[in-house]
């Protein structure tokens, strides 16, 4: 096994041993790495990493032998990515929930790339599914990765959009790279994977959990620029990725059609919100996003003189 899928196994098998909570591991793994070689088998330093975690050292080990076969399984397509990879995506650290590795399957320098989200039910209607095919299609044609998470309605129309136009596309899935959810997007996945990058944070020993697709949701919001919800339900999980990208400081467009919807309390929520956007039209998106973005990029060039202003005074 290479030494990136060692230290992969070992962190997991850290999360694992810790009941599956991360915070703990992730605390343990970063004191390993100042202390021994974490590239090598777990089993090697297993006094160590028990010594760490504060746990014995055999549910440790029973949790290193639960976790391997998994890894030395995995597909020699995929790439896994720590935060000491230049691959890894910048954009994505300090926030709540940020990954310690990637695992990663297709052009893994696309998430890097500037990336707007298009989300949305699962159940659209004939408009949901033109306005997210349209999105996908003026965000594309701008130069931007089209992100979502391989769900069927919106997302599908999403990614698939993006492939029949040659754009590139980022599926950031709520499953192990293993797996795929729904099952009827296996042959989607597989092409994103060819002609896109698939990302997942979640490693192939782990068995699918339902509230593994909102960290997905925290995943793509954090990657992205913005996120576009293009028609959801009260309580959906594209609404709450539009919750994690203004709590993490991106930017929300929301479509007319949606704030019109009065069957919908949801828009009402984020209308009116600083960095929250309401656009009538798809090739609004690109257009309102890049005059944010000179714009921020403009307040920030002012700030800084004015720090250096104000230390040159000094």
């Amino acid at each position: 096994m290479e030494s990136k899928r060692h230290q992969a196994l070992n962190y997991e098998s850290l999360v694992v041993a810790n009941k599956n909570s991360e915070p703990k591991a992730m605390e343990a793994f970063a004191k390993a790495r100042l202390s021994f070689d974490t590239t090598e088998p777990l089993i090697l330093h297993l006094s160590e990493y028990a010594s760490l975690l504060s746990i014995d050292e055999a549910t440790l080990s029973s949790a290193y032998y639960h976790c391997r076969p998994a890894f030395e399984h995995l597909d020699d397509s995929v790439q896994i990515l720590t935060w000491e990879d230049p691959l890894w995506p910048q954009q994505a650290n300090g926030f709540a929930y940020c990954p310690r590795f990637l695992y990663v399957q297709g052009d893994a320098s696309l998430l890097k790339c500037p990336s707007i989200a298009v989300i949305g039910t699962r159940n659209p209607s004939l408009e949901g599914k033109k306005q997210a095919a349209l999105t996908s299609q003026a965000i594309g044609s701008k130069g931007y990765v089209v992100a979502s998470g391989l769900a069927l309605g919106i997302d599908g129309v999403a990614h698939k959009t993006a492939l029949a136009n040659g754009h590139p596309t980022m599926a950031v899935i709520g499953t192990p790279l293993s797996s795929c959810y729904p099952s009827e997007h296996s042959e989607l996945q597989k092409e994103i994977a060819k002609r896109g990058v698939v990302v997942s944070r979640f490693a192939p020993s782990q068995p699918t959990q339902k509230w593994f697709f909102l960290l997905r949701n925290r995943l793509m919001s954090s990657l992205a620029l913005a996120s576009v919800v293009v028609e959801d339900r009260d309580g959906g999980g594209a609404v709450r990725q539009a919750s994690f990208a203004l709590e993490q400081k991106k930017y929300l467009f929301i479509y007319q059609s949606s704030v019109d919807n009065h069957s919908v309390l949801w828009p009402r929520q984020f209308n009116g919100k600083p960095r929250v956007f309401v656009v009538k039209k798809p090739n609004d998106v690109p257009r309102v996003l890049e005059k944010a973005l000179k714009s921020k990029a403009s307040l920030d060039k002012t700030e800084e003189k004015s720090v250096q202003l104000d230390l040159f005074s000094l």
